[in-house]
Formats: structure tokens, sequence, C-alpha cells
């Protein structure tokens, strides 16, 4: 998604669907939803290694927490159907 097409979502309606903070587990999620051309907004990927302790022992900064990916409310049935097998392990 461009930054264009971010801005344009309403970032109030989405609804988280999945979360991690394995950078490999977020990127098949991303291929995943760019294939079905869903539209997301990923919260807190960007951040995992600002502040001070980065990703320790948990695979996500403690105090940031998981990136979390959200859908506007049409999707959330079809992106978690297409997510049900991706663990995040």
């Amino acid at each position: 998604m461009n930054k264009e097409e971010h801005e344009k979502l309403d970032h109030e309606s989405l609804v988280p669907i999945f979360e991690s903070g394995n950078e490999a587990v977020i990127a098949v999620v991303k291929s995943m939803l760019d294939e079905a051309k869903i539209k997301y907004l990923i919260e807190g990927e960007g951040v995992q290694d600002l502040i001070g302790f980065g990703v320790i022992g948990t695979g996500y900064n403690p105090i940031t927490g998981p990136a979390v990916f959200k859908v506007l409310p049409e999707d959330v049935e079809y992106s978690k159907e297409l997510l049900k097998d991706v663990k995040d392990d």
C-alpha cells in the first residue's frame, strides 16, 4: 500500500486481525494480504528497534508491543480466513 492509499484509510474504523513480532511471519502476512488485494495498516512495525531495548527475547519490543495488522471492517472475515493457518512461532 502506498502512502496515499495509507492516508485514505479511516484509522478509527480499522479492525485488528493479526499480530506478530516475528519479521518472517510479518513478511508472509503482508504477501498474503497484498496478493488478495486487501488494504491493511501495520501498527507498530517501524518502531520495533527505535526504543532502547530492541527486540530482546520476545521477537518484538516489549515497550511498543508486536506489529498489529488492521483491515477495514468489510475485510475482517476474509482476512481472518486467509490467515487462519499462519502461526506466530
